[in-house]
């Protein structure tokens, strides 16, 4: 928000997504954080360093010391992966470049809220395992 900490991002996501988790939701401050998922080596930080916070196991979530805007749930991934930084689309200069492909831990989601997309839902995270559904549920509140 105030421009202290800045990133820049190299090459596209490895994915873009709607995460439901009470994790994300608390840090986020909303009922859904839609993130882009980029490994460490495609993320440069600039300007202020930002603060983190260690939410639980080997994930940090970061934001800026000065306005306090939510930034990043950073951690270690494994496998392909490794370190990864998973970036609050709201805060690139250009949120509209990354479109979200699928909604994480839909089954933790607030019951009033739910995204009217024909996007995959998935119980947890974002797998090789089919979702629970595409679209929204039906009969919410």
């Amino acid at each position: 928000m105030c421009g202290s900490v800045r990133y820049l991002t190299v090459g596209k996501p490895v994915m873009v997504t709607h995460c439901h988790c009470r994790s994300c939701r608390k840090h986020n401050g909303a009922a859904v954080a839609t993130l882009g998922l980029f490994k460490a080596d495609q993320v440069t930080f600039t300007g202020t360093d930002r603060k983190r916070y260690n939410s639980s196991g080997n994930v940090n979530r970061a934001f800026c010391g000065e306005c306090g805007t939510p930034l990043t749930c950073e951690g270690d991934a494994g496998g392909d992966l490794g370190p990864i930084f998973e970036i609050h689309l709201s805060t690139f200069d250009d949120p509209n470049a990354l479109v979200p492909t699928a909604h994480a831990f839909y089954s933790e989601r607030i019951s009033w809220f739910d995204i009217a997309d024909r996007l995959p839902r998935f119980e947890g995270a974002v797998d090789k395992n089919p979702p629970l559904r595409h679209g929204p549920e039906q009969g919410l509140n």
